[in-house]
């Protein structure tokens, strides 16, 4: 019978194997190196976008180049301004050793133009080969050429706003000629006040003649210039500029030569004190009431020549232009009729401007006889 029975072995009491179990704890992972490190924090950006910031209106890209050759094309994305630079959290990240961590930034406007601003780089940023200044915003046109840092890479704008170069420079040509003018009035604006400050006897009325004679003096010249450039090319006295240009250059070096002959030509000098002594006393010297009242007279009997003169000149122009058709002369006829008019005569345009000059004097002259009006002939 025991020979046909198996032998059951017995099992390990239950306290025991329990506490074998927990006499021998399993050791603990080591921590990991990853969880002791701690995730590093990128820069502040130390750029505030300024009150005229937008989204951009159109699209635009960056056109990468090396050697001549495209290697990408980066679409901007859709913000008022793109951060350009080496950390990988920027909207555009480059790789270059030389670009700074915040190398730039593209802003928008509300009419959809771009803005480049240099974050103070260490090697700066180039736009068409100049280099663009710190902390400053220039404006950017579809195929500008930007350089960032020393990088080899080219990178070139484009956007789909409309750009027309021709437009861009007529404006350009628009605002020198503006500025060019606005120079020569502020010029001749001051010679003139020169020139009314050393004319005449102010009598205590300078500053308040000269504000009128300003006013009308404008007023005057404005309409004359207007009328006279008008009929340049009817009275044909465009031709004779040039010979009254250099009439009034050879007058200017008379009396620069007559200055230095002056200066130069004395024996010593104290004959030089002496003429300038007579010559500033000659000019401090005042008119008297009758003196400016002959003066005045004559300058109406002037005026009144030069009108006559004017309206003669207009009748034999006009006579010359209707026989115009029918006269031939000759080209060397014609010429020394024309130097012999140029070098006798006075043109349209001189004899405008002597009447012009002498009805402003005589206004002066006017009120300067009212000022001298001694009291009994009040």
């Amino acid at each position: 019978m025991s020979d046909s029975k198996e032998f059951a072995v017995p099992s390990l009491p239950t306290q025991k194997q329990q506490k074998l179990d927990t006499s021998t704890p399993a050791p603990a992972p080591p921590p990991l190196k990853e969880n002791l490190k701690r995730t590093p924090q990128p820069p502040p950006l130390n750029y505030d976008k300024p009150s005229w910031s937008a989204e951009p209106s159109y699209k635009y890209q960056l056109e990468v180049l090396k050697n001549g050759a495209s290697l990408e094309t980066v679409q901007g994305p859709r913000k008022e301004f793109v951060t350009i630079g080496r950390l990988p959290i920027c909207d555009i990240p480059m790789e270059h050793p030389s670009i700074s961590r915040y190398q730039a930034i593209i802003q928008f406007n509300h009419d959809g133009d771009a803005f480049l601003y240099d974050m103070d780089s260490a090697h700066g940023t180039k736009v068409n080969k100049k280099l663009v200044p710190g902390r400053e915003y220039v404006q950017l046109k579809p195929g500008d050429q930007i350089r960032f840092g020393e990088s080899t890479r080219l990178c070139i704008f484009d956007s789909e706003k409309p750009y027309d170069p021709e437009a861009e420079a007529e404006e350009k040509h628009q605002i020198a000629l503006k500025k060019r003018l606005a120079k020569a009035r502020g010029e001749l604006q001051q010679h003139q006040t020169e020139d009314v400050v050393s004319e005449g006897i102010s009598w205590g009325f300078q500053e308040d003649a000269e504000e009128e004679e300003d006013e009308e003096e404008e007023n005057g010249e404005e309409n004359t210039a207007q009328d006279i450039e008008a009929n340049l090319d009817k009275s044909g006295d465009a031709s004779l500029l040039s010979a009254e240009a250099e009439k009034m250059a050879i007058e200017d070096a008379k009396r620069r030569r007559e200055d230095l002959k002056i200066m130069y030509d004395d024996d010593s000098d104290e004959e030089l004190y002496d003429k300038t002594s007579r010559k500033k006393k000659k000019v401090e010297k005042a008119d008297t009431h009758e003196d400016l009242v002959k003066k005045q007279k004559q300058a109406e009997n002037d005026i009144a020549k030069i009108e006559k003169e004017i309206q003669e000149k207009k009748e034999a122009q006009t006579k010359k232009d209707n026989d115009a058709a029918v006269t031939e002369e000759d080209l060397d006829a014609y010429m020394n009729k024309l130097t012999k008019k140029s070098s006798n005569n006075k043109s349209l345009f001189a004899l405008q401007k002597e009447l012009n000059q002498l009805k402003k004097d005589n206004d002066r002259l006017i009120k300067l006889v009212k000022l001298t009006k001694p009291s009994s002939i009040l």
